[in-house]
């Protein structure tokens, strides 16, 4: 692991601390900072604000599953390794899909999925998406999204296997076709 993750990491593990009793929107660097031993001008060289820890973390974990969906990785299999590894932050993301406002989670997670699934499709399969097909990427992946989210909200109960059968009888069949072959 490089210096830069573990200290990533070590920003990350006391954030998780930190939203176990407020909202991230009422965290401040400072206060993080404080905990983590990290200082301010260390924090700033990784992150711009404190909404980029989160998001740091959440793309480090989805780099080898949402982020690979119809490239290296299947529908499915995105979608249960992703769903593992958030159970794996059970405890941080639990808090962190609380938050409503364009740097959440759900935001975030929904930008990066659509921009993942619509770029690997199109290298691996030399692929040009109709304009209706873009749409229903977008709505999809919005959609599966919240269903996240809401899973997240409502403490990670559902088990992974009915998450992984939930997204993948939600999603158009052209579009499962093209992330799985």
């Amino acid at each position: 692991m490089t210096k830069t993750n573990e200290i990533c990491l070590q920003i990350c593990s006391a954030l998780e601390q930190l939203v176990q009793t407020k909202k991230l929107s009422d965290i401040s660097v400072v206060e993080l900072c404080q905990l983590s031993g990290v200082p301010r001008s260390t924090f700033y060289s990784h992150f711009c604000d404190i909404y980029a820890v989160p998001q740091w973390l959440w793309d480090q974990m989805m780099g080898a599953t949402l982020y690979k969906i119809g490239d290296t990785l299947t529908w499915d299999q995105g979608h249960r390794i992703m769903f593992q590894r958030l159970q794996e932050r059970k405890v941080f993301f639990t808090r962190i899909y609380w938050e409503h406002d364009n740097n959440s989670i759900l935001e975030y997670g929904y930008r990066g999925g659509f921009n993942a699934v619509k770029t690997n499709v199109e290298k691996r399969k030399n692929y040009i998406w109709t304009k209706a097909e873009i749409v229903e990427l977008d709505y999809t992946i919005k959609a599966l999204a919240a269903l996240t989210t809401k899973w997240g909200r409502d403490g990670m109960q559902v088990p992974v296997e009915t998450m992984v059968h939930i997204f993948n009888t939600h999603v158009p069949d052209f579009l499962k076709e093209l992330c799985d072959t």
